[in-house]
């Protein structure tokens, strides 16, 4: 015994740089040696784990005052293992008093696929699929509807598919009142709804009644207006749980899997788009009627999900940030493969939200009398008072923080980034319009307004249907390459395609339309696009939004971003339809192709790897997973160096290798960030090799 914590001194001695006190049993649930500005200029771009300065001794009492703190104490031995083996990774395998079956669980930690995982992370991934599907099919039943409802519903002035004049205005408004409404009221309901209905479940589930009385409301309509009003509440429910649903996946997926489990958000919309193209052809022939069941199918899986959603776990992040840790860790039980996974996960993300907390209680605008404003890495009388005066933010200051943090700023700016560029690349002008786009793309046009449901609106709508099938089917490439090459990687590699393929889908509307291959080769060139699409910006938006922002920010900055993409997508509803009539087709593609590139060098610049992928090997050998709260050290590093880093590092690399081929070149780049135990090992080393 005596012998093991020896050894576990020297191996982690390097890698200690403590000041002057201690962690004592009565502050052990702070931590010590972390600078209180490393989220702010974390210019080494170091990852830290705060474990990892302690000496064994400390890690125990650290330990040991969390589980009386919280009523954790039947579990007490279990945590002093998990807190051992989170100081010394390396040297899991020899922590004393391990079973043989803690071994095998932390040996296949972060080698098991989501079919390895336990039934309940399954069945709660698998009820946030569903509302995912809830989101796409909701997208697309207007989308079929529109080729009836005006008509319908008083809207005379057409030409062929498309309304013209003050009735092109109100069926721009029409379809653009549920993004606008999602946008500027339904995501900012989220914090809210979290926190005064205690938890992410019953924000998704009161968003899916919401959802549900919008869709059977929306198909009992009798004018146009009451359409609107129907589809303005189907606003306010789509928009919480776009911002609640990634999170909720992002806060319970185990780190080394976490992009692919939160991508089933886009994998399911997508899904959802083509149930909903698949509905609208499959009642489109009955009638007069079939725009009210294309509206009101989206209900089906509503009650799906009404279900689903309280057999579900709530949130272990979100307990604890309520103080209500163990039923956390009765959760993360449920989640995860064994106890000392559990233990480890919430043990680890209590130290890191320490440090969060640390240093939000710094940048907040609630100092203290008398403060020193030392910045010194230690645990000291000063954190002591600041950390107990600082109080619980509420919603205007959490949205203030958001902006006046530049941790925070560099989140936001990245999740911005990708939201609006999944609305500069025009897929939502197809999606929200594509059987209008297809029906203009026919030879000729159908004027004919005594056959509403005429089979010649069958072509547009197969067209529709297989863009929504291409865009499910393509989603499965990012699954595999989200987690092992990374977010970023996906988009620079896709958002080229789309420029490309957009633009050739525009001059393809320049054909003449007595040619029979017009159809055919816009379709084509639509589908390319569709799948590079799926494989890159689609996806990545909500992942990488549901990641980026710290525990206390992360439902208010997650309004933010969906905020942006639904707000977009609103503006885009409501003037595409204008804009085509100005300068057609080919010009509207052309503009999105021009703004997918303007999308790829706002990635290049500003966007950050939230996969492991972007991060250095080191004491932790392959692993490439970080969890939610590490990613405070990569937001940690300044704007400026994230940037010159790109520009002095990644583009000629990228250069010699991609377009030199030089057989000299790594494979891979330097990287910016690194594990800190690497790091400071390095530095222990130097004066070896001297």
């Amino acid at each position: 015994m005596a012998a093991s914590n020896h050894h576990e001194v020297d191996h982690v001695t390097h890698r200690r740089n403590r000041g002057t006190e201690d962690v004592s049993p009565n502050d052990a649930d702070s931590i010590a040696g972390v600078p209180d500005d490393i989220f702010d200029a974390n210019d080494q771009g170091l990852v830290d784990s705060p474990l990892l300065r302690l000496r064994p001794e400390e890690v125990d009492n650290l330990t040991k005052y969390f589980v009386r703190k919280y009523h954790l104490e039947n579990y007490e031995d279990l945590f002093i293992k998990a807190g051992k083996i989170l100081r010394d990774p390396e040297a899991s395998m020899s922590v004393p008093h391990l079973t043989d079956e803690e071994k095998n669980a932390l040996k296949h930690e972060t080698s098991s696929g989501f079919w390895r995982q336990p039934k309940q992370l399954q069945v709660t991934i698998i009820t946030l699929c569903v509302a995912a599907v809830v989101q796409g099919w909701n997208q697309t039943g207007t989308n079929g509807a529109n080729l009836n409802w005006p008509q319908q519903l008083g809207l005379s002035n057409l030409q062929g598919c498309d309304p013209t004049g003050i009735d092109a205005w109100k069926f721009s408004i029409v379809n653009a009142a549920t993004y606008l409404s999602a946008s500027l009221v339904g995501c900012w309901l989220s914090d809210p709804l979290n926190e005064y209905f205690f938890g992410r479940r019953a924000a998704i589930c009161l968003s899916a009644v919401i959802i549900l009385a919008s869709a059977i409301g929306g198909a009992c309509t009798r004018t146009w207006q009451e359409l609107l009003v129907t589809r303005i509440l189907l606003g306010l429910g789509m928009g919480c749980k776009a911002s609640v649903t990634p999170v909720l996946a992002a806060e319970i997926a185990p780190a080394h899997i976490r992009g692919s489990l939160v991508m089933n958000w886009q994998l399911f919309v997508a899904f959802g788009v083509l149930c909903g193209f698949t509905a609208n052809l499959v009642v489109s022939q009955v009638g007069p009627t079939a725009w009210r069941w294309q509206v009101a199918s989206s209900a089906l899986p509503t009650i799906v999900l009404l279900s689903l959603i309280y057999v579900c776990p709530e949130s272990p992040r979100f307990l604890m940030r309520r103080g209500h840790y163990r039923m956390a860790y009765q959760n993360l039980v449920l989640l995860r493969f064994h106890p000392i996974l559990a233990a480890k996960e919430l043990l680890y993300v209590h130290c890191q939200m320490e440090v969060e907390s640390r240093f939000l209680g710094v940048s907040t605008k609630f100092p203290t009398h008398n403060e020193d404003t030392s910045r010194k890495g230690k645990l000291s009388s000063t954190f002591r008072r600041r950390s107990a005066t600082a109080r619980p933010a509420n919603y205007w200051q959490k949205l203030y923080q958001i902006f006046a943090i530049k941790r925070n700023q560099r989140a936001i700016t990245a999740a911005v980034v990708c939201m609006i560029g999944q609305q500069l690349c025009g897929v939502n002008a197809l999606q929200f319009f594509s059987s209008t786009f297809f029906c203009d793309a026919r030879e000729g046009t159908m004027k004919d307004e005594e056959l509403l449901a005429n089979s010649s609106y069958l072509q547009p709508l197969f067209l529709s249907w297989g863009i929504g099938l291409a865009n499910f089917l393509f989603t499965f490439p990012a699954y595999y390459f989200i987690d092992r090459k990374g977010r970023r990687w996906l988009l620079l590699i896709t958002i080229p395609l789309m420029a490309l393929t957009s633009l050739a889908a525009g001059l393809s509307f320049l054909i003449p339309v007595a040619n029979g291959a017009r159809t055919p080769v816009i379709a084509i060139f639509t589908f390319l696009f569709m799948a590079a699409y799926s494989s890159g910006i689609g996806p990545v938006p909500f992942t990488l939004s549901a990641e980026v922002f710290p525990m206390e920010h992360r439902m208010v900055g997650m309004s933010f971003a969906v905020f942006t993409n639904l707000f977009g997508a609103g503006v885009l509803a409501l003037f595409v339809p204008q804009l085509t009539n100005v300068i057609g087709h080919s010009g509207l593609l052309g503009i999105f192709a021009g703004l997918n590139v303007v999308a790829f060098i706002l990635v290049f610049f500003f966007v950050r790897e939230t996969a492991g992928a972007a991060v250095g090997g080191g004491a932790f050998g392959n692993m490439i997973s970080v969890s939610l709260e590490e990613l405070n050290y990569i937001f940690g590093v300044p704007a400026a160096k994230h940037a010159m880093y790109q520009w002095d590092t990644v583009l000629p690399w990228a250069w010699r290798y991609y377009v030199l081929r030089d057989k000299a070149c790594p494979d891979q780049p330097q990287k910016l960030y690194n594990w800190a135990s690497a790091h400071d090992r390095e530095i222990q080393e130097v004066p070896r090799m001297v």
